[in-house]
């Protein structure tokens, strides 16, 4: 099964280098942006979804073994957002 590492390119920045979607975007916005898709967003206000983590409770614990650029990216925040725009790309905010 391929990964979603396996899939995307990324910069020494953990930024996607792939030209597309998600293109410059964290390697973490593909895995989010399938949850989001999936009815798994903590908030959905039609426009964007939004995550909330806190990195003590086990699944976020694994997210930052998973993920590492995920915590590296959030800094001192503890949510993700996601946004399509009108030509389609994702951004994460």
């Amino acid at each position: 099964m391929k990964t979603i590492r396996d899939e995307y390119q990324m910069d020494n920045n953990g930024r996607i280098t792939n030209p597309g979607k998600f293109e410059g975007e964290p390697i973490f916005a593909p895995h989010f942006w399938n949850l989001a898709l999936e009815g798994f967003a903590d908030s959905d206000n039609g426009r964007s979804y939004s995550f909330r983590f806190s990195f003590s409770a086990p699944e976020d614990k694994k997210l930052a073994t998973d993920w590492p650029e995920l915590k590296r990216w959030l800094g001192r925040k503890r949510s993700l957002k996601l946004v399509e725009d009108s030509q389609g790309f994702v951004h994460c905010l």
